[in-house]
């Protein structure tokens, strides 16, 4: 094979396959018979020419209902892969639940009325439930700024506590004399008497008093493992990279099909934008930070995959239209789908 055809077939791949299939060897024609005596290699122009039109095809949709359609679904699955690229960073280093009941019984000075461990649950779930909640948002508004939490929550409550400030303050200097990072005594609307967080050895506890003056909690969670926004980060473009080509690839293969069939295509995938974008909003919104107190755990980058999980409904309807789609687009094969892209009106189809 000559050098120069070589070349430009190499440069072709830039091209989707089905461009290539139809259009490839039209293309290699013109290229060589526009080529100049003698030529071995492409000019510099021919080759960026080329693989700025092929990365079109690739990664441009054709015409602007599509790309508004690929848009939004493509944010959807990105957001739900930047959960699974959360989950896989924290499935390598899931930090191990600290055990501190002894403490806390210890700390308010009697046993436990009550008690609480969410520690073995599936993460997705718990990031979820925390995020739904916002329970663990406003741990900075109680005077704490050092780790986050993970929402691995155990606790126990204490009932009766005949001096709660007493023990609150015997609680804080106990923690503070055996090496604790401490956090400031905060009182708030849930925690009149007080309420404070401390650090130490990848484990986070927080205590404070009841609202009705008359009990303590005593809450305890890991410290967040390094390297989640990272892998959101990661999870989300590879995502938004594999869904928006694939959708790309659809488009091409809609527009390519008879206009009926085309309106019968948008119809299908109404749905799907509706639940693309009414659950890509409310999984940004249920993340996003609801007030200058509120800090974002870095775990709750999982929400977007634990609200597909427990509200199924958006990951289903993107899924029959999408499915409906492309059989339309199989059921079209044999009529329209194989004329070639930019065919004057009139001119025959070929084959």
């Amino acid at each position: 094979m000559p050098e120069l055809e070589l070349s430009y077939r190499r440069l072709l791949w830039a091209y989707p396959r089905f461009y290539r299939r139809e259009r490839g060897l039209e293309i290699l024609t013109t290229l060589m018979d526009a080529a100049e005596p003698g030529q071995t290699r492409p000019s510099r122009g021919e080759a960026l020419h080329l693989l700025l039109i092929g990365l079109r095809y690739r990664f441009v949709p054709p015409g602007w209902i599509s790309a508004v359609v690929a848009g939004f679904v493509t944010l959807w699955v990105a957001l739900v892969c930047s959960g699974l690229g959360t989950v896989a960073v924290y499935a390598a280093q899931r930090p191990e639940p600290p055990r501190l009941a002894a403490l806390a019984d210890q700390l308010a000075g009697q046993p436990s009325a009550t008690s609480t461990d969410a520690s073995g649950y599936n993460p997705v779930e718990l990031a979820y439930l925390a995020g739904t909640s916002g329970t663990l948002n406003d741990f900075s508004g109680q005077g704490w700024t050092g780790s986050r939490p993970v929402p691995d929550e155990q606790s126990r409550g204490y009932d009766g506590v005949p001096d709660v400030p007493g023990v609150l303050t015997a609680a804080y200097q106990r923690l503070q004399h055996d090496g604790w990072a401490m956090g400031e005594v905060v009182r708030d609307e849930n925690s009149p008497d007080g309420v404070f967080w401390a650090e130490r050895d990848g484990a986070l506890i927080t205590v404070g008093g009841t609202y009705e003056h008359s009990g303590i909690t005593v809450h305890w969670y890991p410290v967040e493992p390094p390297g989640l926004l990272a892998g959101a980060i990661a999870g989300f473009v590879i995502g938004a990279l594999l869904a928006w080509q694939a959708l790309t690839w659809l488009a091409h293969r809609v527009a390519r099909t008879g206009p009926g069939t085309r309106r019968r295509m948008l119809l299908i995938s109404l749905p799907a934008l509706v639940a693309a974008v009414v659950n890509s909003f409310d999984c940004v919104a249920s993340m996003w930070p609801a007030s200058s107190t509120t800090v974002l755990l870095r775990t709750y980058f999982m929400y977007p995959l634990g609200n597909q999980i427990a509200n199924p409904l958006a990951p289903a309807i993107i899924a029959l239209s999408l499915l409906g789609v492309i059989i339309l687009v199989a059921e079209a094969k044999p009529d329209a789908r194989l004329l070639p892209i930019n065919q004057p009106t009139g001119e025959p189809a070929e084959g």
